[in-house]
């Protein structure tokens, strides 16, 4: 089956970080991309250009780290 994640601006997120909504976006940011390292088939977000850079970004990284 796949997985649908929404970790977006998730009050777990405020209560283990500490910081209010508009302070949220870096944690969610981080929340998304573990979910995706996992194998999360979906994550919907509310800033879709953050994730997809970071997820861009993530996957040159482990690229280059695979010697590819």
């Amino acid at each position: 089956m796949p997985v649908l994640i929404s970790p977006s601006r998730k009050s777990f997120l405020r209560a283990l970080t500490d910081r209010d909504l508009v302070d949220i976006g870096p944690a969610t940011l981080a929340a998304e991309l573990y979910a995706a390292a996992q194998g999360a088939d979906f994550i919907r977000t509310h800033d879709v250009a953050a994730l997809s850079d970071a997820l861009t970004i993530f996957a040159a990284l482990a690229k280059h780290h695979d010697g590819s």
